[in-house]
């Protein structure tokens, strides 16, 4: 083992407190500060069916009203187009004679956009297209919601026969509850 005398003991130590120091300093002053949350953008999905040139589900960065909708699938708006936003999950269909219906996305395709079913509106048909729901569970649901009302909350789901602890958990992230359809 190597002898050092007390000054150069003293030397290699100012040169590891100095270097721990540049280290340290390196490591707090050297980041720069956090990026602001990048601010994320839901798109909005409106179906647009019917006899129109450019069918298919059409993508909007906010809200759309029927106008933009129907100005994008090439159809030429009715004189007096709602100027309400429509929703993410909205279909509108487009008849012959220009006329124009609303109405919502079935089930599949809303859940293939990443889209939550309503259920308090969604029909037993487009209930089946949630995982572990069949016919039967589904009209189950229908049925309850008929004779009790709407659901007030997602876990109001566990009173429909059928419903457990996990088939809730398994249900839960593809449904809502929209308030603004129930009042």
């Amino acid at each position: 083992m190597p002898y050092f005398s007390r000054s150069q003991q003293g030397v290699l130590l100012l040169l590891g407190a100095a270097l721990l120091f540049l280290w340290a300093w390196r490591g707090y002053f050297g980041l720069s500060p956090a990026a602001p949350p990048a601010r994320t953008l839901t798109p909005v999905f409106v179906e647009v069916a019917g006899q129109i040139p450019c069918p298919g589900v059409l993508v909007f960065p906010q809200p759309p009203t029927l106008a933009a909708v129907l100005a994008q699938a090439g159809v030429a708006a009715p004189p007096e187009p709602a100027a309400t936003k429509l929703p993410s999950g909205t279909k509108v269909e487009v008849t012959g004679d220009g006329q124009y219906r609303l109405g919502s996305m079935s089930g599949p395709q809303l859940m293939t956009l990443g889209l939550a079913l309503d259920l308090n509106t969604t029909t037993a048909l487009d209930l089946e297209a949630l995982p572990g729901v069949g016919p039967a569970l589904a009209q189950r649901i229908v049925d309850y919601r008929r004779t009790h009302g709407p659901f007030q909350k997602i876990d109001d789901l566990e009173q429909v026969s059928g419903i457990g602890p996990k088939k809730l958990a398994q249900i839960k992230p593809y449904v809502c509850i929209d308030a603004q359809k129930n009042d």
